[in-house]
């Protein structure tokens, strides 16, 4: 095997070890020795031992995400002759080498095939990080089908708020990171056909920045009281209620629609409480939440 090739393997193998490394820690780190020469080659003629120039590598962990990689390369050799006749002579020579590298190593934190990891290695400088997934912030990369870590987890808990998921459709991997399934990708699909963005099932940092902001003044009916005056999505959602029993007429609103709490509104409402036997006391209580959300087949 020729030089070249044999630095491609080295190189290919050190990025796994960092690949490995920044996913898993550096319990799950195996050793590694690089021999850049046969075992025959190794003796010379007659049995003596010629110099061993084994490559050895050296993955050495600071922390989970702090590493670099060191090489050490040695040889030596030591021949003796000695003779009845005219005396003994003896010979020793040793030679040490060191070789540094470092690899760069991100973790896109994808799981499964190849085709969804991202890993980056050089052999050049000294020290190496890498980013973990439990350290990725929403909108910091693209999610995808397949990724995974503390962004995706975040994804889903906005998309559990706004409606389109249900905590039990969350999935974890078997590292514990929650990963972006089948049913997140629908999820994010509905949320982007709600918003009028590109379908495609993933989160960009636009579609982040804009999930955070509708979840973060998004609330559904029954989350607060409701007095006149109010305005939000929850007051959309009472209208929207009010429309599928008959009390008012005209399109339901979206769910990202802020209404206000009329005295239009507030009439329509004390007619259907008139209707159910209830009274108005100054507020829309979990009671009355509780008979809006029921449908007539209930």
């Amino acid at each position: 095997m020729n030089k070249n090739t044999k630095d491609i393997i080295k190189g290919i193998v050190t990025s796994s070890i960092a690949a490995i490394a920044a996913s898993h820690g550096s319990n799950a780190v195996p050793s590694y020795s690089f021999n850049n020469h046969s075992e025959h080659s190794l003796k010379e003629e007659g049995g003596a031992l010629k110099k061993d120039l084994s490559y050895k590598l050296l993955l050495n962990m600071r922390s989970d995400s702090d590493y670099y990689l060191s090489g050490h390369r040695s040889h030596s050799s030591h021949r003796s002759h000695s003779s009845h006749r005219s005396g003994s002579s003896h010979y020793s020579s040793s030679h040490t080498s060191h070789y540094s590298s470092s690899s760069t190593s991100k973790s896109s934190g994808y799981s499964g095939s190849s085709n969804h990891s991202t890993t980056s290695g050089t052999t050049s400088g000294l020290y190496s990080t890498a980013k973990s997934p439990y350290s990725y912030s929403l909108g910091e990369r693209t999610i995808s089908k397949s990724v995974y870590g503390s962004d995706v987890k975040s994804a889903a808990d906005y998309l559990v708020k706004l409606g389109y998921l249900k905590s039990y459709q969350i999935s974890n991997n078997s590292s514990g990171y929650v990963v972006c399934n089948d049913v997140l990708v629908e999820a994010i699909k509905a949320y982007e056909k709600d918003k009028g963005l590109t379908v495609d099932g993933q989160i960009t940092k636009s579609t982040a920045s804009s999930l955070v902001s509708d979840a973060s003044s998004y609330r559904k009916l029954g989350d607060r009281f409701l007095v006149l005056g109010m305005s939000g999505s929850d007051v959309a959602e009472m209208k929207n209620c009010l429309i599928d029993k008959g009390y008012i007429e005209g399109a339901p609103c979206g769910r990202f629609d802020s209404v206000y709490f009329s005295s239009e509104l507030l009439d329509k409402l004390k007619l259907f409480l008139d209707d159910i036997g209830l009274e108005w006391e100054g507020r829309v209580d979990a009671d009355m939440v509780r008979f809006l959300k029921k449908k007539y087949d209930d």
